[in-house]
C-alpha cells in the first residue's frame, strides 16, 4: 500500500532511515483487512518473524486462540476504523508460541478524501515494564524504579538550582559516578564536573561545545522551555529544560548522536561527490558566486584527466573509480586547506583558490605545476601500473569574467587550449581564444553529417531479474561509428547533440531502432531508452514514442523510458504533464541515477515511477553501513510507492548478495554483461537458462 505523503524529501528519507532501524518498537502497516504489508527490525526482534515470513499474513496470528475465537482482532480493528485509534495492553504471541505483554496502538490511516488506506500498528513489548509496575505497587521505591527505567536522563533542580534527584541514565550519559551527583549539589558545581569529564574524554586541551538550538519558549505563567545541544566526549546530547510553576526545573538528556550523523550524511550527499568525497558542482558554484560577490576577485582551475578513458576502458570501472579517488586525494594534498576542490563530472575537477591576492597568476601557476606533478605520478591499479596526465585551464576574475558562469566558461576554454597544446599542461585564458569553439564547430558539422548519414548503432546492456533469475530487459545505449575516429561513446557527443538540437532526430532514431530490435526478443523482455531533457522541451515526443511502437509492433508495456533528475529540473510541471501523457500510451517510466541529486525525493512524490535505478556510486560502496542504510531506505521507499528497484553498476560477485539482501529486484552491470551489439546480444540471450542458474 502507498504511504501517506511525507512533509518533505529530507524528512521522508529520515523517517525511512529511523523507522526501519528501530529495534525497541514493532512498527508495521496493515491493509484495511488487517493483513501485514511491511515489517521493521523492532517487529522482527519482538515477535520473531522475519519480514518474508509475516508480510501477507493477517495480524490475528499474534493473538491467543481464545481471543481469536472471541473475535478480538476484528473488534480492535473495528474500533480503530470507527474512532481512528485503538490503544490497549494485553498478551500477544511470538513466532515460537511464547507470550509477551504488549502495549498496542492501531492508528487508522486515511487519504485526503477520507478513504481508509489501512492501519499503522505500533507494538512494544511491555512484559518487563508490567512486571516492574507490579513490583512498584508493592514497594515504596516506586519513584526510584520509574526513573531507573527511563530511556532518557532526567534531573530535577529546586528553585535555588540545587539537585533534587537524577536517574541512573542521567549519570550514565554524562559519565558521572553516583557519588558525583548527590542531592543538594549546586548546578554550577554539577556543570563543572560534567565539563571536566568532557575535557577528559576529549583529551588535553579539549572542551565540551555548547550550542543553543533556539530561544527559550514561553509556556505560560512564567514557565520557559529551552533546548541545548552539547558536543560531549564524541557524542551529541540534547538537553531539554522546563521551568516549573514552583520555580524548580526539570531537564531531560538524550543522546542524539546517531540522528545527527544521519542528517549530516544526507547533507553531505547533497553537496559532495559520493565517489571522491569532494564538493560537487552545486557546492562549487555557490562558493564561487559568494567569493565574487564579496571581493569581486576569484581564480579557478578547470582540470580534465588525460588518458583516463583508456585506463577505465582497459581495466574496468572499479579501477577507474580507484583512480579518481587517488586523484582526488592528491589534489587535496597539493592545495591549501582554504582552497576548494570539487569533482563536477566523470574525470573533470575544478579548484577555487581562496584569496588569490595580487599575485593570482603566480599562485595559480605554482599550484598548476604541483598538480601536474602529483597527478602524473604512476600508481598501481588491479596489478597494473597506470599513469595519466592532467590538462588545466585557468581563469581569474574580474579580468576574465565578473560572474561565475563567464569565469567558468573561460576556464573551460583555457582547458581546451591546454588539451590542444598537447595535454598534461596548463593554460591561462586569454581574450580571443577560439580553439575550443573551432573544435566544437568541427564536431558539430561531423555530428550533423552522422545524423543524416546514419552513422549510429545501438548496443544493449542486459538487466537480470533477481526474484525470478532471468534477463528481464536491456538498456539501449547509442554509439557513433565515426568514419575517422572509430567508435565513439555517448559521453563525447550527446551533450553537443543536446546543445545543437540534433538530439531530437537522434533520439527519434534511437526509439525506433530500439523498439524494432526489441520486437525480435523472446517473451516480455523490455527495452529501456534514455530520454534527454531537450526531447521533453520540444513537441512531438509522445508522437515519436507512439509511432515507434506502431511501426515495430512492440507492446507498449515492453518499452521503458529512462529519465534523470536533470530532466525534471528544467520545467518540472511541463515534464510531469508529458510523463503522464506517455503513461497513457502504456509505456513504463523509470527514474535513472537515483540518489545523485538532492531533489529526487520531491519528484517521487509527484509522479508514480515504475522503476527507480539506484546510482552505481552507491552500489560500489554498498558494503559500507551508511551506504547500505541509504540503499535500504531507497528500496523501502520504492516498495511503498510500488516502484521496481534496479541496482546499477553491479560489477563484482561480492556486490550481488548485498543488493539481493537489501531488497533490489533487478541488477544491471558488468557482472552480468557489458553493453552488447545486437548480434552479440542474441548469442547472449541464447545462454539465458545457463545465466539464470548461475545467478
Amino acid at each position: 500500500m502507498s504511504a501517506c505523503p511525507a512533509p518533505s524529501p529530507g524528512s521522508d528519507l529520515m523517517y525511512r532511515l529511523l523507522v526501519q532501524g528501530v529495534r525497541d518498537y514493532a512498527i508495521y502497516m496493515l491493509d484495511p483487512d488487517g493483513v501485514v504489508t511491511n515489517w521493521n527490525a523492532g517487529a522482527e526482534r519482538a515477535k520473531g518473524y522475519r519480514a518474508q515470513e509475516i508480510v501477507g499474513q493477517t495480524f490475528s496470528c499474534f493473538y491467543e486462540a481464545d481471543e481469536r475465537a472471541r473475535g478480538a482482532p476484528e473488534r480492535n480493528l473495528a474500533v480503530a476504523r470507527r474512532e481512528g485509534r485503538y490503544e490497549a495492553e494485553g498478551w500477544r504471541l511470538r513466532k515460537d508460541g511464547s507470550r509477551f505483554w504488549a502495549h498496542v496502538v492501531i492508528e487508522a490511516i486515511r487519504d485526503e478524501a477520507g478513504g481508509l488506506i489501512g492501519f499503522a500498528k505500533i507494538t512494544r513489548d511491555r512484559t518487563e515494564q508490567r512486571d516492574d509496575a507490579a513490583r512498584i505497587r508493592d514497594s515504596s521505591e516506586n519513584l526510584k524504579l520509574a526513573l531507573a527505567h527511563m530511556s532518557q536522563g532526567l534531573c530535577l533542580l529546586d528553585a535555588e538550582r540545587r539537585l533534587v534527584l537524577c536517574n541512573a541514565r542521567f549519570r550514565e550519559i554524562l559519565g558521572l559516578g553516583e557519588a558525583e551527583a548527590p542531592r543538594g549539589t549546586a548546578l554550577r558545581v554539577l556543570l563543572r564536573r560534567i565539563l571536566a569529564r568532557a575535557q577528559a574524554l576529549r583529551g588535553p586541551g579539549g572542551r565540551a561545545a555548547w550550542r543553543s538550538l533556539g530561544r527559550p519558549e514561553p509556556l505560560g505563567r512564567g514557565r520557559v522551555a529551552s533546548v541545548v545541544e552539547i558536543a560531549f566526549g564524541g557524542r551529541i546530547l540534547a538537553v531539554s529544560t522546563r521551568i516549573l510553576p514552583t520555580g524548580s526545573s526539570v531537564s531531560t538528556v538524550e543522546d542524539i548522536t546517531e540522528r545527527r550523523r544521519i542528517e549530516s550524511r544526507i547533507y553531505h550527499l547533497a553537496h559532495h561527490d559520493p565517489l571522491t568525497g569532494l564538493a560537487n558542482r552545486a557546492a562549487f558554484n555557490a562558493q564561487l558566486e559568494r567569493q565574487l560577490a564579496v571581493s569581486g576577485a576569484a581564480t579557478m582551475l578547470c582540470l580534465d584527466l588525460d588518458r583516463f578513458k583508456a585506463v577505465n576502458d582497459t581495466l574496468g570501472h572499479p579501477a577507474g573509480d580507484v583512480l579518481l579517488q587517488t586523484v582526488a586525494e592528491r589534489l587535496r594534498q597539493v592545495v591549501r586547506e582554504t582552497d576548494l576542490v570539487a569533482r563536477i563530472g566523470g574525470d573533470e575537477f575544478v579548484i577555487l583558490l581562496a584569496d588569490p591576492g595580487p599575485v593570482a597568476e603566480r599562485s595559480a601557476r605554482a599550484i598548476a605545476e604541483r598538480i601536474t606533478e602529483a597527478v602524473g605520478r604512476p600508481l598501481r591499479l588491479d596489478g597494473h601500473t597506470a599513469q595519466i596526465g592532467v590538462s588545466i585551464g585557468i581563469a581569474s576574475g574580474p579580468q576574465d569574467g565578473k560572474d561565475a558562469g563567464t569565469l567558468f566558461g573561460h576556464a573551460d576554454i583555457a582547458l581546451y587550449r591546454a588539451k590542444a597544446a598537447g595535454r598534461n599542461t596548463h593554460c591561462f585564458y586569454e581574450a580571443g581564444m577560439s580553439a575550443r569553439l573551432a573544435s566544437r564547430n568541427r564536431l558539430e558539422l561531423d555530428l550533423r553529417e552522422a545524423v543524416s548519414a546514419g552513422q549510429f548503432l545501438l548496443h544493449y546492456q542486459p538487466a537480470l531479474d533477481l526474484l525470478h533469475p532471468a534477463v528481464s530487459g536491456c538498456e539501449a545505449l547509442v554509439r557513433w561509428m565515426h568514419p575517422r575516429q572509430g567508435l565513439i561513446g555517448p559521453g563525447e557527443f550527446i551533450s553537443l547533440a543536446e546543445e545543437t538540437g540534433l538530439i531530437a532526430r537522434l533520439g527519434g532514431w534511437i526509439l525506433r531502432e530500439a523498439c524494432r530490435e526489441a520486437s525480435t526478443w523472446p517473451g516480455d523482455m523490455r527495452v529501456a531508452v534514455n530520454v534527454s531533457a531537450v526531447q521533453f522541451e520540444r513537441p512531438g515526443l509522445e508522437h515519436n514514442v507512439a509511432a515507434a511502437l506502431a511501426v515495430s509492433g512492440l507492446a507498449p508495456h515492453r518499452l521503458e523510458l529512462e529519465i534523470t533528475e536533470s530532466v525534471l529540473m528544467r520545467d518540472s510541471e511541463a515534464v510531469l504533464a508529458c510523463l503522464h501523457r506517455l503513461r497513457t500510451l502504456g509505456v513504463r517510466i523509470a527514474l535513472d541515477d537515483f540518489g545523485t541529486g538532492y531533489s529526487s525525493l520531491s519528484y517521487l512524490r509527484r509522479f508514480p515511477f515504475d522503476k527507480i535505478k539506484i546510482d552505481r556510486s552507491f552500489i560500489g560502496e554498498i558494503d559500507k553501513p551508511e551506504t547500505a542504510a541509504i540503499v535500504r531506505a531507497i528500496v523501502g521507499l520504492g516498495s511503498d510507492l510500488g516502484a521496481r528497484i534496479t541496482a546499477e553498476g553491479v560489477e563484482t560477485q561480492d556486490q550481488l548478495p548485498f543488493v539481493r539482501q537489501k531488497g533490489c529486484q533487478e541488477m544491471q552491470g558488468y557482472l552480468l554483461s557489458r553493453p552488447l551489439a545486437a548480434p552479440e546480444l542474441r548469442r547472449f540471450l541464447a545462454r539465458t537458462p545457463e545465466l539464470a542458474r548461475a545467478a
